[in-house]
Parts: structure tokens; C-alpha cells; sequence
């Protein structure tokens, strides 16, 4: 088959590669260059983690197998983008007996993974001293196996091995509309216009101007970063200072060891304030004050370093926080891949296959939460945490 597939974030290089492999013709379009610099894909990391799904969902075997194919796409390009520095979470007890997900993920993680486990406070600030541990009922758990992608360097690299692999790159062109005709879909470009026998909406945050049926679900949110420079930065790299997470539930804090430019960032992850997909990306004056007093109290060494001020990237969100892939509302050929919700990109390795079925019509149990239904109301929208 002819597929166009439109967003050359990681859902959708994911999805072209994959569907290359599996023999279509494929071309990917990208309104600026791939990686687009305000797209949700587009950052210095993102987390790859296990913890906080529920157990009957499929989010740990796509995780796990999206871990496997970024460390087989690492080995091919020579790349550096995929680090597994293991992850912290530190939840309160509250966090794991509100009835949500967290408590049935640990006790399942714990069970089943042997990189899995529970560390007191005394171990915890034994081995991890950078962090300053509350001495309230909070507990620590360690994921050997988390870690995080340089994602803006990830999808940089896979458009290298996309284009090698045959994909049509086309990018700074800007598809304005899509029409389904007798024969297959038309996308409209600035450029002109082009006819596939199906196409892949993956369009991040910009969905709702193609689909404006799926996008007037969406909550689009502008989410707020900072990044630090330490005084000394040897105890904040990735071989003795994991990814972490702090109290996800309810404050939504997270961070990174030391990145490949000298800085760390530190980030939040509750839904943030709900904006135009082409807001600026600046940061408020109230999140800079309040990500200041954190880190002082919780990592004190940081807070001594060099405060470089920071930006805002963008979660496309859906009411309940699961992807969408699916044919578009009263589309035949149109498959809308998106809604990452703010946990996308580490299923990068994965998706591609999930969507590529959904587009040939093959059955994938992996895929089936994602299907659009009666998902997508907004009384489902709300300032909770990730999953």
C-alpha cells in the first residue's frame, strides 16, 4: 500500500518505519524539521518506566518490548539515546491506597521482575545521598531496569534509519487537510496535494486541525520544565543517579540524571494548564517560584548549582489517559494515532507495530484499550496525574 502518515513524531517515525519493514510505501510528512522543535517528541528526555499500570492493561509487555527494539535501533545507528539509569518513585502511603493503579503495579512488579523492588529509607539514602528523603511515611522503589531516551536526539536518529530504510522524508511541509475519496485519501499540502490508499493521523497536540472530531476531545496542556547546572556534577550522573519521580499522584515530580550538555532537569508531570497548540513556551513566574522551593528541599546539593531557567513542552491528552489508535470517526482509510497523554514516548519501540496492525486490519489484543469507542467525552478531563 501507498501510506502517507502525517507527524513525524515518535508515533509516527514509529509507525513508518514499521510499516516500511513490512513492505509499503511509505512517505512521512513534518511541518518544520524532523525533529520539529515544538513538538511534544521533541525534548532532552523522556522516562521509560514499568510502575503505575494496572495490571490488566498491556502497557508493561509494550514497555518491555519497546526496550528491546530502542536498544536493537540503538545498536544499528551507533546512536547514544537510550540510557538505562534505573528510576526512583517515591510515593506516600496515601498515593498507594487511593484505589489507584500504583499499589496493584508494585506488588505485580515486585512479584514478577527481579529488578523490582521495595528499599527502606535507610537504604534508600544510603545508596542515593543526592536526594533528601522525607522522614514521613513515604515509600521508595528502585527499577534497575528504567532508565530514560534523549528523545529529541532519538527521533533525530530514526529519521536517518527511516530514510535509509526507504520512507520519504518530507519535511517543512505543512498538511493543511485530508479528504477521503473513491479511491484512497487526499493531503493537502502547502505544497500541493498528494494521494495515498490510507494515511496515519499523527499529528500531537495539531490533531484537532485534521480531525477536529478527535481533537475537540483532546486536552491539550502546556507542561513546565527547568534545568540546573550542578556546582559538581559527578554525583548526579546516570551511574549513580537514576531517573526519578516524586509522589506522582498528587505533585507529579520528575527529573533525570545528568544530561549530555552538563545540565539536569527537573519537571513536572500534572496536567498542566490547558492551551493553543501554538502557545509560547515560556515559563510562569509561579512554576519557576515553586520547582525552586523543591529542589532546595529535596535536592540540596542541586540548588547550589546554577539555576539556567527553562521551557514548557506540550501532552496531548485524552479523557482517561490512554492512547488513541483507531479509524477516525467516519473515516474508512484514516487511522488517528496520537493522544500520548503525557506517557508516550517511551513506547516508541512499540506502537509502530500496534498502529501498522490497526492500518492493515490485523487483530492485535496489545491494541485493543486503545480503540476509540465511547472514550472520548470530555467529562473524562481532569488536572490528574500520569499513570
Amino acid at each position: 500500500m501507498r501510506v502517507g502518515v502525517v507527524g513525524a513524531g515518535i508515533f509516527g517515525m514509529g509507525t513508518a518505519i514499521e510499516l516500511r519493514d513490512r513492505g509499503h510505501d511509505v512517505t512521512l510528512f513534518e511541518r518544520g524539521d524532523i525533529p520539529y522543535e515544538n513538538a511534544s517528541s521533541t525534548d532532552v528526555a523522556k522516562a521509560i518506566r514499568r510502575v503505575n499500570y494496572a495490571p490488566n492493561h498491556p502497557y508493561v509487555e509494550l514497555v518491555e518490548r519497546s526496550g528491546r527494539k530502542w536498544a536493537e535501533w540503538q545498536q544499528r545507528l551507533g546512536g547514544s539515546f537510550y540510557f538505562q539509569t534505573g528510576q526512583i518513585s517515591i510515593y506516600s502511603e496515601s498515593e498507594l491506597t487511593d484505589g489507584g493503579d500504583a499499589l496493584a503495579s508494585i506488588k505485580r512488579l515486585e512479584a514478577t521482575r527481579k529488578e523490582f523492588r521495595t528499599l527502606t529509607r535507610e537504604q534508600a539514602t544510603e545508596r542515593f545521598p543526592q536526594f533528601a528523603f522525607d522522614d514521613s511515611d513515604e515509600r521508595v522503589i528502585f527499577d534497575s531496569w528504567a532508565g530514560y531516551l534523549a528523545s529529541g536526539q532519538a527521533v533525530s536518529d530514526l529519521a536517518r534509519l527511516a530514510a535509509a530504510d526507504g520512507v520519504t522524508l518530507n519535511e517543512h511541509t505543512h498538511v493543511v487537510g485530508l479528504a477521503e475519496t473513491a479511491s484512497g485519501v487526499e493531503v493537502a499540502t502547502e505544497h500541493g496535494n498528494s494521494e495515498f490508499d490510507r494515511v496515519v493521523v499523527a499529528a500531537g497536540p495539531w490533531v484537532g486541525r485534521l480531525l477536529p472530531s478527535v481533537g475537540e476531545s483532546m486536552l491539550i496542556s502546556r507542561q513546565q520544565m527547568v534545568f540546573y547546572r550542578p556546582v559538581d556534577p559527578a554525583p548526579f550522573r546516570g551511574e549513580v543517579f537514576p531517573g526519578w519521580s516524586c509522589h506522582p499522584k498528587t505533585q507529579g515530580w520528575y527529573g533525570f540524571p545528568l544530561l549530555a550538555d552538563g545540565t539536569v532537569k527537573v519537571a513536572s508531570d500534572m496536567v498542566g494548564e490547558e492551551v493553543d497548540s501554538d502557545v509560547e513556551r515560556a515559563n510562569t513566574d509561579a512554576f519557576l517560584e515553586e520547582v525552586r522551593e523543591f529542589v532546595a528541599r529535596r535536592f540540596p546539593e542541586l540548588a547550589k548549582g546554577e539555576f539556567l531557567g527553562g521551557r514548557s513542552c506540550l501532552y496531548t491528552n485524552t479523557p482517561d489517559g490512554h492512547f488513541v489508535v483507531d479509524w477516525a470517526p467516519g473515516m474508512n482509510r484514516t487511522i488517528v494515532a496520537g493522544g500520548g497523554s503525557g506517557h508516550g514516548f517511551k513506547f516508541g519501540g512499540s506502537i509502530g507495530e500496534v498502529i501498522a496492525d490497526a492500518l492493515e486490519d490485523k487483530a492485535n489484543p496489545l491494541g485493543d484499550l486503545f480503540r476509540i469507542g465511547d472514550r472520548l467525552s470530555s467529562e473524562g478531563l481532569s488536572r490528574r496525574g500520569r499513570m
